[in-house]
């Protein structure tokens, strides 16, 4: 990786402890895009691994029950269509080239293809199995069918999520060869996920700690509109990001306040490069990226510039800039300040409390559910000021995200129900 500092003026940076340096720098993913690279914008590449080392990922995080697939390398998934968990012994795969296939959402990292598919209209059900409220404990009920990265076809069946362990098993599809498995979410604490290599039979500790690194730089699958492997950046949780088009002075532009902040994972996505041919890209003039670092006292605003991509060796060229340091409220309390009550809920309405800075062009609550799922949604008054809407008392007892989307972004909060 190479760093290059582009211009300075030292008498400017006398001047001020909020605007750094601008910094050109490069991340490569390696010929054929063979790996994928975690990057820090404050310290720079956190680490890479091999893209085709797992084929599943376990969401870790805290109560997150969605399980992924390595799309990417090739992995594909099907729930198995004529039967449930009773038919692990007797699993016929004729017909499979005409079953769904499934896939991770590319907006959350809480929502994996086993976990994107839950029935809306059971808040119990998580896609892959049903949560328990007494037990605390999630219970499969579903098999899948899944080609791993080296192109085997397995059965696989997740038991449960117990204790913060998951239980799974999987065996070729005639039944031999069946093994049983775990994995605990202490076994990577501090990240996102939780990887397993199904062909290797082996748990797969291989991204950085969730605090080092803001962005990775990836293929992923995408939906434009059918799914497609495309070569991209995505976002930690954490981090919000803002677009801003059209910009003609963009290297002097440091706007960051006018523009939207979003927390959707691909908000940078692969879209800023376009396929000229000839293996050959160009890169969207006058666009860029602010990118609202948060950490426990605020959040850091970097401007960031892409500059080229170069496809022989999935290089990726950009410009970095620290302009402010910010606080958390001034990304998304720009949007809304939001308050619930009671939180607790036990049975009673509950009360979302919320103010907008400025007049919006769309004002929307949303309630989702621990699988991800949206369990309520509303329109809200849009104009500036501050406004009260009951929510209803007809959810379970559960955890809730209860967020407002406006025009400059996103503010949420969790909500318990007993």
């Amino acid at each position: 990786m190479k760093r290059q500092v582009l211009s300075i003026l030292m008498l400017a940076a006398a001047a001020t402890t909020t605007k750094a340096q601008t910094v050109t720098d490069s991340v490569m993913l390696g010929v054929g895009y063979t790996n994928q690279v975690w990057y820090s914008l404050a310290n720079d590449e956190q680490g890479s691994a091999a893209k085709n080392n797992w084929d599943i990922a376990f969401d870790v995080v805290n109560i997150m029950s969605s399980i992924h697939i390595n799309s990417a390398s090739g992995v594909m998934l099907w729930n198995y269509p004529k039967g449930d968990k009773t038919a692990w012994a007797t699993v016929d795969t004729n017909g499979l080239s005409t079953w769904d296939p499934r896939y991770n959402t590319d907006t959350s990292w809480a929502v994996g293809a086993m976990g994107a598919y839950a029935d809306p209209s059971n808040w119990l059900d998580v896609d892959w199995g049903q949560y328990d409220m007494s037990t605390h404990q999630i219970t499969g009920d579903s098999i899948y069918i899944i080609t791993l990265v080296t192109g085997d076809y397995k059965k696989l069946y997740i038991e449960k999520l117990s204790g913060g362990t998951f239980y799974f098993k999987f065996a070729n599809l005639d039944g031999s060869s069946e093994k049983s498995e775990q994995v605990n979410k202490s076994q990577f604490v501090g990240k996102n996920l939780g990887y397993y290599s199904i062909s290797g039979e082996t748990a797969v500790n291989r991204e950085p700690d969730a605090d080092k690194w803001d962005l990775v730089f990836t293929q992923y699958t995408a939906f434009i509109p059918i799914p497609y492997t495309i070569t991209g950046v995505l976002q930690n949780r954490g981090v919000s990001v803002a677009k801003a088009a059209n910009i003609p002075n963009k290297a002097s532009y440091t706007g960051w306040q006018a523009h939207s902040f979003m927390s959707e994972i691909n908000t940078i996505g692969w879209d800023w490069k376009t396929h000229v041919g000839m293996g050959v890209y160009s890169v969207q003039d006058s666009l860029i990226f602010f990118a609202g670092v948060n950490k426990q006292a605020g959040a850091d605003i970097w401007k960031l510039i892409f500059t080229g991509f170069e496809a022989a060796d999935g290089k990726f060229v950009f410009t970095k800039q620290k302009i402010a340091a910010a606080s958390v409220q001034d990304i998304e309390g720009r949007t809304a300040t939001m308050a619930l009550y009671p939180n607790p809920a036990n049975g009673s309405n509950v009360q979302v409390v919320y103010n907008l800075q400025a007049n919006s062009k769309r004002a929307m609550l949303q309630v989702t559910d621990i699988a991800g799922r949206t369990v309520f949604a509303q329109q809200l008054d849009k104009t500036a000021g501050t406004h009260t809407y009951m929510l209803p008392n007809s959810f379970g007892s559960g955890l809730y995200i209860v967020s407002v989307t406006t025009d400059a972004g996103r503010v949420q909060q969790k909500l318990v129900v007993n």
